[in-house]
């Protein structure tokens, strides 16, 4: 069975025959599921493009019997439905986006090898898949986005296959496309250097001076700009008599990349966290989504963010860029100095101006869909300059602080793990066996442990490695509050340096109030208590800074209503230890 979305919404059986599908929301259903084709698509998104305004009561058992209604219309197409997503499974060879976006994956890989004939090809067989807007018989706002970014997209592709043309020393081959492209698009400045570099090829430098003079003033007419410093570069050398060589029209940025450091192999636990993750990161009605996952060192934040984002990589064909912004080190990278670092990652020039970097990374991911993971952020200022600036775009930052000041940001706190998933994650490290002999011991480590998954993957690691040490003599071992923090260290990597660096980063008042609340040893305590405590302290600003960074844990309140407040296990002993 054949589907198509690069035009009007289309299904064919293997041999070419129309399969109807009628009904707008049975067919706006399906256009959502293949738009995202092998991507889990979220319940409640379903929802909004089926029912534009407010949805019936019954509107899960609506969904859910339409999407009966779908598998039992197209048997090829495998809907899978797991903890409230949605996901179509489609052969690449049967949808026409997935021939498109495998197409476009080819010529890029053919640029980065320097076969531009080849790439010019690609791009122009990829481009042949559109028949006309995509899903043009649709009348579907919650679509707009996808809509729009395929249609961008497919202009940048045009840009892109002309390039590859130009490089491969067709200039005067394509002299007569470009002449009508531009004539249509008379302000995309790309586009008009390609025409004036071609032209020149040809001997046409009067002609290529005209094109720019016409591209110049729409640009002034219609938006009160000039053109960008690459055209007016361009320009100059032409009026010198300097005629750029054909090979010399400059390089795209390089796409797709991954950046992504490997996924954890024994990842274990986070379900609803990916999930969500997933879901709010998969956004596209709106800006370029931003997600914060925040939360006490050692919790496995930056573990979560890479699961996440590998489970993303096919929403994002583009790329995935990571950078490590060291934020919880005594020296936190510099906006400019990470700047220059993505940009050279993608082989763009790096302005020496910091603001003209940020402006160049948004132009180079502008209509592009790429997932930017910010890892170990300092603070709002050195993620801001990082976003991208147009949807289809999505940011994951961890940091150990809430970024309240980041605006239109979601914060995700990430907190210890359940028991459940802290016992799950010592059976795959230390052996299911082991601990299902021994599950209360077990259970007992991981508490000790504080939960904290750092913590429990190094008891883990210790336990694998000593296959004649008993679990319960383990925790035994932890249960010396003195030692335990020697205990939980493995090949030089321990939890201590974790909290250490926690602790140094607080001001000296949280440090101090810390300390005072540690004191009173492993318990809850009431926030009157802690006031009591910061008599000579703003004790609001205080114990706002212990939780935004997560050593300071809200366990409810007690039965008269008082907020409770606790440190986290490990970081309690670290503060007592540190005095």
């Amino acid at each position: 069975m054949k589907f198509g979305v690069l035009g009007p919404l289309t299904v064919r059986t293997s041999d070419g025959a129309p399969v109807p599908i009628r009904g707008k929301r049975l067919r706006t259903l399906l256009s959502v599921l293949l738009v995202h084709a092998g991507r889990p698509v979220a319940a409640h998104q379903l929802v909004d493009a089926l029912w534009e305004g407010e949805p019936p009561k019954s509107y899960l058992s609506n969904l859910h019997t339409y999407v009966s209604r779908l598998r039992e219309r197209l048997p090829d197409l495998r809907i899978d439905h797991t903890d409230g997503l949605y996901t179509a499974r489609v052969d690449p060879a049967d949808l026409d986006l997935l021939v498109f976006r495998g197409r476009v994956d080819a010529a890029r890989l053919a640029v980065r090898r320097g076969e531009h004939a080849l790439a010019a090809d690609l791009y122009r067989s990829a481009l042949e898949l559109f028949r006309d807007r995509p899903l043009l018989d649709l009348d579907a706002p919650a679509l707009e986005p996808e809509i729009s970014h395929l249609e961008s997209t497919r202009l940048l592709l045009v840009e892109d296959r002309f390039e590859a043309e130009l490089n491969a020393g067709r200039h005067v081959e394509v002299v007569a496309e470009l002449e009508a492209l531009v004539a249509e698009q008379p302000t995309r400045e790309r586009l008009c250097r390609h025409l004036m570099l071609a032209l020149c090829a040809a001997g046409r430098q009067a002609d290529a001076l005209a094109a720019y003079r016409t591209t110049r003033d729409r640009l002034v007419e219609a938006v009160g700009v000039e053109p960008g410093p690459a055209l007016r570069r361009l320009h100059r050398e032409i009026l010198r008599g300097d005629v750029p060589e054909p090979q010399t029209a400059p390089q795209a940025p390089v796409f797709p990349i991954c950046q992504l450091p490997p996924d954890t192999a024994d990842f274990r636990g986070r379900r609803a966290e990916v999930g969500r993750l997933v879901a709010e990161l998969s956004a596209s009605d709106g800006p370029v989504p931003v997600v914060v996952l925040a939360g006490q060192p050692g919790v496995g934040k930056t573990a979560l963010a890479v699961r996440v984002a590998h489970q993303l990589r096919t929403r994002f064909p583009d790329g995935q860029l990571f950078l490590d912004l060291k934020g919880s080190s005594t020296a936190p990278r510099a906006p400019g100095d990470l700047l220059a670092g993505l940009l050279r990652a993608l082989h763009t020039d790096v302005p020496e101006d910091v603001a003209e970097r940020a402006a160049t990374l948004r132009a180079v991911l502008a209509d592009r869909r790429v997932l930017v993971v910010l890892d170990d952020a300092a603070h709002a200022g050195q993620v801001r300059a990082l976003l991208p600036g147009t949807a289809g775009c999505a940011v994951l930052v961890t940091a150990r602080k809430r970024m309240d000041d980041l605006a239109g940001a979601t914060p995700v706190p990430v907190g210890p793990f359940t028991p459940d998933d802290a016992r799950e994650l010592l059976a795959a490290v230390a052996g299911p066996e082991r601990v299902a002999a021994e599950e209360a011991a077990a259970d007992e480590v991981a508490r000790l442990c504080g939960h904290l998954p750092l913590a429990v993957r190094i008891a883990a690691t210790r336990l694998a490695a000593r296959a004649h040490l008993g679990i319960g003599a383990f925790a035994e071992r932890l249960a010396d509050e003195r030692a335990r923090l020697d205990e939980l260290s493995v090949d030089g990597r321990g939890v201590r340096s974790e909290l250490a660096h926690a602790h140094q980063r607080l001001c000296p008042p949280a440090r101090w109030a810390a300390e005072r609340v540690a004191a009173l040893g492993p318990r809850d305590v009431r926030e009157q208590d802690v006031a009591d405590l910061l008599t000579d302290l703003d004790g609001d600003a205080v114990v706002e800074e212990l939780m935004r960074t997560g050593l300071l844990l809200s366990r409810g309140v007690d039965p008269a209503g008082e907020p409770l407040y606790r440190l986290p296990e490990l970081f309690r002993l670290y503060v007592l230890e540190s005095r």
